[in-house]
């Protein structure tokens, strides 16, 4: 429901709001009346079909999963919300509202455990619980009385326009996300699941890193009226974004070993072959999200979907290549592979424009490195006064 639900329409509205200067409530209003319609209309749909797609002996949660999706609404209704705060700028507060959030969700999965009441349906409800959390606290800033101004026809018009440009690359990431699950299922045993479940656990979190690149580069890019200006900070926080990989990457390259061995034990060691190219992996599909939401804020919208598009399919032809025979490790290497064609598709079609030239491409030179520290300091210095 939240993914599909949410194709492009958010950032619609993260563009239109941050491009505005007069009619910013009326907006704000028809982005929540968008979410609300859409959430109405998703949940008992969802709440009918979603069952039906149980299979054997999942059949036993068709009412949990059904009870789920009526409760579901605030999965569409709340990315809205930051999306409207991203075209606020307010960058801090949604990194406030969303920590919140998932710190909630840790405790509550802790207090559930603690009781013995940890169900999937209990943990799914206070996923849920915290996404009204962060709604709720959303409305702090973006209050009510902002949602309630007359909206005329034309704003629903900009923001369905263009949240259907920006869905189809939007639905070919959602596909991509969820194809390692149903790959792994069909293709290798629960074992090497659980080894590849660790390594992922492990090494996702470098995908988070380049976040503040992808949030505020798209917002900086697609509100602005200059092309070439725009150009221009898309390679600087692609540029950016290598850095704070490559270092993620180290970083991890140290702690895989020690974590797995001793913090998940001697039965999850033959994940961590699995885990050093997985890790990589997150670093090109963190820089490649960087670059491809910086894209579409620049109007690019076909290099995105074609390039998810030769991800998925090369993740397919290894997957069934490789995983049979070496499982995790397999799973691993197809993963990177296809995460290669996929930037090297986006930086196919970037050199293509004419005042972009190969070396714009390269981001881990020391005065990129230095001008980041610079800031960091400077930020850091700010924080203590």
């Amino acid at each position: 429901m939240g993914a599909l639900l949410t194709l492009g329409m958010p950032q619609a509205v993260t563009t239109l709001v941050s491009k505005a200067h007069t009619n910013i409530d009326e907006l704000l209003t028809a982005g929540f009346r968008l979410s609300v319609a859409l959430a109405l209309l998703a949940a008992p749909i969802f709440a009918l079909g979603a069952p039906l797609s149980l299979t054997g002996d999942n059949h036993r949660l068709a009412t949990q999963v059904a009870l789920a999706c009526v409760c579901g609404p605030f999965m569409i209704i709340t990315p809205y919300f930051h999306a409207m705060a991203y075209g606020l700028k307010r960058f801090m507060w949604v990194n406030r509202v969303t920590i919140i959030g998932q710190s909630g969700y840790v405790v509550s999965l802790i207090g559930l455990w603690f009781f013995g009441v940890c169900t999937p349906l209990t943990a799914v409800l206070s996923a849920l619980a915290c996404q009204v959390l962060q709604f709720l606290i959303h409305l702090l800033h973006i209050r009510p009385s902002c949602l309630t101004a007359s909206v005329g026809r034309e704003s629903y018009k900009s923001i369905l326009r263009l949240g259907w440009r920006l869905a189809i690359p939007s639905l070919a990431l959602v596909i991509l996300s969820n194809a390692d699950r149903a790959l792994l299922i069909r293709t290798t045993t629960l074992e090497q699941i659980g080894y590849f479940s660790t390594a992922f656990a492990l090494t996702f979190p470098i995908t988070l890193t380049t976040e503040a690149f992808t949030q505020i580069g798209f917002v900086e890019i697609s509100s602005s009226d200059d092309h070439i200006a725009s150009l221009q900070l898309t390679l600087r926080r692609f540029q950016m974004s290598q850095v704070v990989a490559i270092l993620c990457f180290l970083l991890a390259c140290t702690v895989i070993d020690p974590v797995i061995r001793y913090g998940f034990g001697i039965a999850y060691v033959k994940a961590i072959p699995a885990a050093y190219p997985l890790a990589l992996t997150m670093c090109l599909r963190a820089v490649s999200r960087t670059l491809e939401n910086s894209l579409r804020g620049l109007n690019f919208i076909l290099p995105g979907t074609l390039s998810a598009t030769v991800n998925i399919a090369g993740l397919v032809c290894l997957s069934f290549l490789w995983v049979p025979r070496w499982g995790a490790i397999g799973f691993s290497y197809a993963s990177l592979v296809s995460q290669v064609l996929y930037l090297a598709s986006l930086l196919a079609f970037l050199a293509t424009r004419p005042s972009v030239n190969p070396q714009m491409l390269w981001g881990l030179r020391l005065s990129i490195a230095g001008a980041m520290t610079r800031a960091l300091w400077a930020l850091c210095k700010r924080v203590e006064v």
